[in-house]
């Protein structure tokens, strides 16, 4: 049976932090996992549950002031990372630490895990700080809250107490987006996620749905909203919410030690330093590969023009296509910078056949004038026109773009809307329309559908070690294919899988 539970939850008593201001704490057992820091060694500990900073330096033979930690020693919470200097010293197990000195001057990690908050009150030395680099997965993977039903949470801004405001007169239509229709916005995304509990209810599954509205965007909202609702007792959070909300709520998730799941985010850095995060946007490896995949398929030995604008934003993209082009020896490629545009044009008209891919990302007024020109300076070749990539799907984000232009320059894109000549998104759509007697106008409704299933189902099959390895067969009826990995250990996973389409006869057609 699946609970779906949207009135408040009582807040349950918090005992992770009592214990860690006992004076004396647990019994601990040292750690010989050790890490070099610019010649210094330290032990790497990772605290347990009734462990203070004072039993722990103990243990080692210190003093409590000689402990490193990245946080408020009197708030340490189980899986945080105390370092204590190796100096000689005589351990509570009976050996003796190695001297402090080391002549090996870069870190080094002996199978060590390292985590802890990043909001620190104590002070972390720097060499630590910027040099450490952890060694196998350090998120600490707690047990399942209640073994007879998967637990999970979802925050995403219903702003319920303002549905008395809004009306739906024809008369109203241009008032959307504005604050007493923001309770619309994400609407079909939990509508997708009940269709997807539908699903995984008919397979057996028991899940136990704990929704909360979070309104407001200040960390103090995102804050009462996660500690009213009781979101740290799940076995998983899915957060649909805007770039601060999101952060705010990660933060709270790593404290908490539970994995949150972003649906919509496209920006790599919201898995850098929290191996708690799940993006589900694909990774910019994730594009590259599958572009280079599509070059060298369709156009071999092509020469290929990479147009940007220096923006910072762009940085991340380019490095990560420019690391896959380079891979493969067959593909001569150019960046361009857009202000010497005139290159473009004398490089175009010295090949027989060309690849323009564009990175340019500056801000939506300049990236729509940016895309008006481009398209007709590279339409204007006609018969030597380039094949065109963007990462950005322009016929959905700019509705006055020229659709003829597009089809002539053979346009590819990582298309994120409805494709109705595919069976699975017919057949969703036919779902949906069903159900709530309307069609879906996003994807958010796919995407709610298809993060339910497939995170749910890898914990019924895997139990907790799916946040390990989570990976699975993709599930029945899922619309948009999920493969998750890190590239370190500290980050948290992108999504691996990237659909690239190619527009043919004004319609998009996955290229295979």
């Amino acid at each position: 049976m699946i609970k779906r539970n949207i009135l408040l939850l009582l807040l349950l008593a918090c005992v992770s932090i009592g214990w860690a201001q006992m004076p004396g704490g647990v019994k601990v057992q040292v750690s010989h996992k050790t890490q070099v820091v610019n010649g210094k060694r330290y032990y790497i500990h990772i605290v347990e549950q009734g462990q203070t900073v004072y039993a722990i330096s103990r243990a080692y033979g210190l003093k409590e002031v000689e402990a490193v930690t990245k946080k408020d020693i009197h708030f340490l919470q189980i899986g945080d990372t105390v370092w204590l200097p190796c100096k000689g010293q005589r351990l509570s197990d009976g050996t003796t630490a190695p001297m402090a000195t080391d002549p090996t001057p870069q870190a080094d990690v002996s199978q060590g895990t390292a985590t802890g908050s990043q909001s620190s009150a104590a002070t972390l030395p720097a060499t630590i700080a910027a040099e450490e680099e952890p060694i196998g997965p350090v998120a600490t993977i707690r047990p399942r809250v209640n073994p007879q039903s998967i637990v999970v949470s979802v925050m995403m801004p219903l702003n319920l107490s303002q549905m008395d405001k809004i009306s739906t007169s024809k008369f109203d239509v241009e008032q959307r987006g504005k604050t007493t229709y923001k309770s619309l916005e994400f609407i079909q995304f939990y509508e997708g996620l009940l269709l997807g509990l539908d699903k995984l209810e008919q397979r057996g599954y028991n899940v136990t749905l704990n929704v909360v509205d979070v309104e407001g965007t200040s960390d103090e909202d995102v804050e009462k909203a996660f500690v009213s609702h009781n979101v740290a007792q799940s076995d998983l959070l899915i957060a649909m919410l805007t770039r601060q909300p999101f952060h705010k709520a990660a933060e709270l998730a790593r404290e908490a030690q539970l994995f949150i799941v972003n649906p919509v985010a496209d920006r790599p850095e919201i898995v850098k330093g929290n191996p708690y995060v799940f993006k589900c946007m694909p990774s910019y490896e994730a594009y590259a590969k599958r572009t280079v995949q599509a070059i060298r398929s369709t156009t071999p030995n092509a020469p290929v023009y990479i147009l940007h604008s220096k923006a910072k934003g762009e940085a991340a993209a380019i490095a990560a296509l420019t690391a896959e082009l380079s891979q493969h020896s067959d593909i001569n490629y150019t960046l361009l910078d857009w202000a010497h545009s005139s290159k473009l044009t004398s490089a175009i008209k010295s090949s027989e056949n060309s690849v323009v891919i564009s990175m340019y990302d500056q801000d939506k007024s300049k990236n729509r004038i940016y895309v008006s020109q481009l398209l007709n300076k590279l339409s204007a070749f006609k018969s030597r026109a380039p094949y065109l990539y963007s990462y950005e799907d322009w016929s959905t984000l700019y509705g006055d773009v020229d659709f003829a232009q597009l089809q002539s320059l053979n346009y590819s894109t990582f298309y994120l809307d409805w494709v109705r000549t595919n069976p699975t998104h017919r057949e969703f759509i036919d779902l949906f329309s069903r159900r709530y007697s309307t069609e879906p106008t996003n994807v958010y409704a796919g995407m709610a559908h298809d993060i339910i299933l497939y995170f749910v189902t890898g914990l019924q099959q895997k139990g907790t070690e799916f946040f390990r390895s989570p990976v699975i067969a993709i599930p029945q009826g899922m619309i948009y294919p999920l493969s998750f990995t890190h590239s370190r250990a500290d980050y948290g996973f992108e999504n691996q899988h990237a659909i690239l389409y190619r527009m043919s006869d004004y319609h998009f057609i996955p290229i295979r």
